[in-house]
């Protein structure tokens, strides 16, 4: 598309645009978690938590379409190009056939409340749970609770899901 000169600006490629818009998407997502809670207090949290355990389980539901995942290391995998796609501000702190933990240091939303961060989270946990029952999902430091870093913890389910 021609434009009048007046109008003209350097055109971004499309990694330039997501680098730029997604940091201010993040914030504004976490801006509304924040006026949710704010706004609605446990009530809000409870709608956060449950708008998340949907969105894990119709992306497992995604998933399972396309094969199955499974394991430590299957849904682990999966769990490390979700990260990747939202920051490269993570690494894998531990791995074993029973349990991944990553690192962030810098929370990518940036989530300033530990509770809001928690019902977030609900996503991963929810859709760790679709996946492989035997698995569960948690977070172990975590920066908006005052810890250097946060630690999100993949491993076997110690006790069976409750029904």
């Amino acid at each position: 598309m021609e434009l009048p000169r007046e109008l003209e600006f350097e055109r971004l490629s499309n990694e330039e645009k997501y680098r730029r818009a997604v940091p201010g998407y993040m914030k504004r997502l976490r801006d509304l978690y924040e006026a949710i809670h704010d706004r609605y207090g446990d009530e809000g949290l409870e709608l956060i938590r449950q708008v998340s355990r949907e969105y894990g389980r119709r992306i497992a539901a995604n998933l399972e379409k396309k094969g199955e995942l499974k394991g430590v290391a299957g849904v682990g995998r999966y769990l490390l190009k979700v990260f990747d796609m939202v920051s490269d501000d993570w690494q894998v702190a531990e791995f074993t056939g029973d349990r991944l933990v990553i690192t962030v240091n810098r929370c990518p939303y940036p989530f300033t409340r530990d509770e809001v961060c928690r019902a977030h989270t609900r996503m991963e946990q929810s859709l760790v749970a679709a996946l492989d029952t035997d698995l569960e999902y948690r977070i172990g430091r975590s920066i908006p609770q005052g810890d250097a870093c946060c630690e999100h913890i993949l491993c076997s389910r110690v006790q069976p899901p409750t029904p």
